[in-house]
């Protein structure tokens, strides 16, 4: 079994390299030429929701203090 040190620290490199994917899709979004970005949103919603929905019941289920 893992040390708990170990785990957090992977947990925590996972979730930094989450937070730097989910900002480089924003810059690039971000970047965009408005008449090119139009459909970007409408095709970007569903994985947005679906991304908000799972990170809503995962800091439901995180520990007291986790969120």
């Amino acid at each position: 079994m893992p040390e708990p040190c170990d785990t957090l620290a992977t947990l925590a490199a996972g979730r930094s390299a989450l937070v730097e994917r989910l900002r480089t899709i924003a810059a690039r979004v971000k970047e965009l030429p408005l008449d090119a970005a139009a459909e970007v949103p409408v095709l970007l919603e569903p994985a947005v929701g679906a991304l908000d929905r799972e990170a809503a019941l995962a800091l439901e289920r995180a520990p007291t203090g986790a969120q």
